[in-house]
């Protein structure tokens, strides 16, 4: 215990307030309380302002400052509000650099599962390394569509971009569902009964459907974390299940609506 957590303690009994009571009548947690006390967290400078008032301390109690010594008050006060704003500093950059590791993350992603496609689907024999590299040519219609739409690079920007604000899981579950959007699509988009009308392929519409899913789902996905829920509780389970129903919704429904071949 510090002396700062034990001038706060017995100030608390004197007032005959708990920690619960105190906390609630300075706008904090019991936890944080309970740190403060044990030394194992400072309060900041508005909440030792807070702190005086609840517990009808005057600060100079609370600091270990002799009333009469204003100018070492107003020192303590300084160099606690000079320590806030360093610490201020150094979460605002640490979280950047969090972000920004997240964002470069998802951007490899994207990019193997780019070049996985290359792999897969280009043609490399008929063209040079750099024409197979950055071709939109493919032997599978899904993929090659993806490209020469430009989609697949409008997608990777809405997955990526808003990990550089601290939405990882946002990005993670775009990412994922688009990948694997484009093997579902390929394997159920096939439409024999529109070939002569030019639209033989669905794979596109089950990918673009696939794909809003994933948006939504990430966005629900973050605001549970916001409010601390996590994957492997009974809300992360019932998520996950929703996503999961939702993809198989989008492909049944379309297998569903498609129009039957009939005989000429």
């Amino acid at each position: 215990m510090t002396p700062l957590g034990g001038r706060i303690r017995e100030a608390r009994r004197n007032a005959g307030l708990s920690q619960e009571k105190l906390a609630e009548q300075i706008g904090v947690s019991r936890q944080a309380v309970t740190k403060w006390e044990a030394g194992q967290a400072a309060p900041s400078t508005e909440n030792l302002l807070r702190l005086a008032e609840a517990l009808h301390t005057p600060l100079e109690t609370l600091l270990g400052t002799e009333p009469d010594s204003r100018q070492a008050l107003a020192e303590q006060i300084y160099a606690l509000q000079k320590a806030e704003a360093r610490q201020g500093a150094e979460q605002v950059l640490t979280r950047c650099k969090r972000n920004l590791l997240a964002a470069l993350c998802a951007l490899a992603g994207w990019l193997a599962l780019y070049l996985l496609g290359r792999i897969i689907c280009g043609d490399f024999a008929g063209s040079s390394f750099v024409g197979w590299l950055f071709g939109t040519d493919s032997k599978y219609y899904l993929y090659g569509w993806l490209l020469t739409s430009g989609l697949f690079w409008a997608a990777m920007a809405v997955s990526v971009l808003p990990a550089l604000f601290g939405k990882r899981r946002f990005s993670a579950v775009t990412f994922a569902v688009a990948a694997l959007g484009i093997p579902v699509g390929e394997w159920f988009g096939p439409d024999p009964a529109n070939a002569p009308y030019g639209h033989g392929h669905d794979g596109w519409l089950l990918w673009c459907a696939m794909f809003l899913v994933s948006v939504v789902s990430g966005a629900v996905l973050e605001r549970l974390a916001k409010k601390g829920v996590r994957l492997r509780s009974k809300a992360g389970a019932v998520w996950l299940a929703a996503t999961v129903m939702a993809c198989i919704a989008v492909i049944v429904l379309r297998l569903c609506t498609r129009p039957v071949m009939t005989g000429s």
